[in-house]
């Protein structure tokens, strides 16, 4: 069977879609409280603007604002991975593997 090439521009958008959507759900509750003493409402601020200006990307020429917020969102998630290791390797250390992945995935790929 062969795989289905016309629908590989609706998957990269459904991963645009859904990259914002957990990115923003996951570090609402971070920006609500805003104080800018906190590391953590930088990084969660960082999150959703790049995971924002990674959706916008799609729809330019060009690839570098895709290739740069997905640079800033694997950096990102691989800081969180690294802080959150504790030892143990369990559900909520995966969770920072999906948008590590994905934006691994965009600085690599670009909008292509």
């Amino acid at each position: 069977m062969q795989p289905l090439k016309s629908g590989q521009v609706v998957a990269l958008w459904l991963l645009r879609i859904t990259l914002v959507l957990y990115l923003f759900f996951d570090n609402i509750y971070n920006l609500r409280q805003i104080n800018f003493d906190s590391i953590r409402f930088y990084i969660a601020f960082a999150f959703v603007i790049f995971a924002v200006l990674l959706f916008v990307g799609g729809f330019l020429s060009k690839p570098g604002l895709t290739v740069l917020s997905g640079l800033i969102i694997f950096l990102l998630s691989g800081y969180q991975l690294f802080v959150s290791y504790g030892g143990r390797f369990d559900i909520s250390l995966i969770m920072y593997l999906f948008p590590l992945s994905i934006g691994f995935f965009f600085l690599c790929q670009g909008n292509k």
